[in-house]
């Protein structure tokens, strides 16, 4: 029986079964984001001059549910990358740092992927106190890689996400932590160019989220 934070570097079908709950679970919470739930709403009311015509989606997208829209849309990109990395072979969870691991985690620090089996090969595998096996080498709670590494560099060469998204991720990540959001949008060019944005993130979240579960749903009928 292998522990579940390192089944899918050790089993195969253990790691289709992970691959599935990920891009499920990317799915569901990207289709889960306010914003995007009721955007031609938010858009309707967005345009209207007056506060009157401005009415509860208006509110929520633009204050009340910002925050938490943000939070999911990080969180559907970070399941959804690790899980790519995971189908290409690549280790998501951090190296630990001692004298027998220490370079492959400078080489992990540096923003560099490491392909999971090199640290298979390399470190083997132990049992835990209920006789569960898991990889050795690893940092002792199984922590993965930080989202933001997964939008940079090296790692978007293996995910390869639309470069104008990255932009906006990086963003949006960026944003997520902050207590308000500028939302004072000016003149006709300003509410559309936003729109514009917000459109073009949210297609493209929802179309590349989706495109694993569309690939096994034809696949398997």
């Amino acid at each position: 029986m292998y522990l579940e934070d390192t089944a899918a570097y050790l089993d195969n079908e253990r790691k289709k079964r992970i691959l599935e709950e990920l891009h499920f679970n990317a799915f569901r919470t990207i289709k889960s984001v306010y914003l995007f739930k009721h955007f031609d709403e938010y858009v309707e009311q967005l345009h209207s001059d007056k506060n009157e015509g401005k009415k509860e989606v208006y509110w929520n997208a633009s204050y009340y549910e910002k925050l938490i829209d943000y939070v999911k849309i990080s969180i559907a990109f970070e399941t959804y990358n690790k899980a790519v990395l995971l189908d290409k072979g690549i280790l998501v969870h951090k190296i630990k740092s001692n004298k027998l691991t220490k370079s492959y985690s400078e080489i992990q620090k540096s923003g560099l992927p490491i392909i999971a089996n090199d640290i298979v090969q390399t470190f083997g595998t132990s049992k835990d106190y209920k006789g569960k096996i898991f990889l050795n080498g690893l940092t002792e709670y199984f922590q993965t890689i930080k989202y933001s590494d997964t939008l940079k560099g090296e790692y978007q060469k293996i995910i390869g996400l639309d470069k104008d998204l990255i932009h906006h991720l990086i963003r949006i990540n960026e944003n997520r932590n902050r207590l308000h959001f500028f939302t004072d949008f000016k003149g006709a060019f300003e509410v559309n160019r936003h729109i514009k944005k917000w459109q073009f993130i949210m297609e493209k979240s929802v179309e590349t989220i989706e495109l694993p579960l569309k690939l096994k749903r034809q696949s398997s009928s």
